[in-house]
């Protein structure tokens, strides 16, 4: 059987083949983001956690990005600990569940909350929409 660890804030941590970062810890469970590498698309809210130079200490190579749109509670208990997170990354990252969390809470609103950009309305005797013909009759 294996020797699970806890881990603190800020701590990059591994569950067999899976890389987490632990945002915070409350008792026996951990709300995780998970870490990607060798990202070729960035999502709206995939922070970008270390530079080149300590990517090759960690022998990556490419993008290594934390999803926050992807936050989770686990059971804290992991198989190591790879590294430790400076405060000025946890502060972008934090920053940045934050910011999610509001997108997804506007998107999530009930229809007709919000005016429509085009600001115009329907034209008077107008059918709905055109079917057949070109698009210019």
């Amino acid at each position: 059987m294996r020797t699970l660890a806890p881990a603190s804030a800020g701590d990059v941590c591994r569950r067999g083949a899976q890389h987490f970062l632990v945002l915070a810890v409350e008792g026996k469970r951990a709300l995780c983001v998970p870490v990607i590498f060798n990202r070729t698309f960035i999502h709206r809210a995939d922070v970008s956690l270390w530079d080149s130079r300590r990517e090759k200490s960690l022998q990556l190579s490419g993008t290594t990005v934390v999803r926050c749109t992807d936050h989770r509670w686990h059971r804290n208990g992991w198989d190591s600990r790879i590294m430790q997170a400076t405060p000025a990354s946890m502060r972008k990252i934090l920053a940045s569940l934050c910011r999610d969390l509001e997108a997804q809470a506007i998107e999530a609103g009930q229809p007709g909350l919000y005016q429509s950009v085009l600001a115009r309305g329907p034209k008077l005797g107008d059918r709905g929409r055109k079917k057949g013909g070109s698009p210019s009759d």
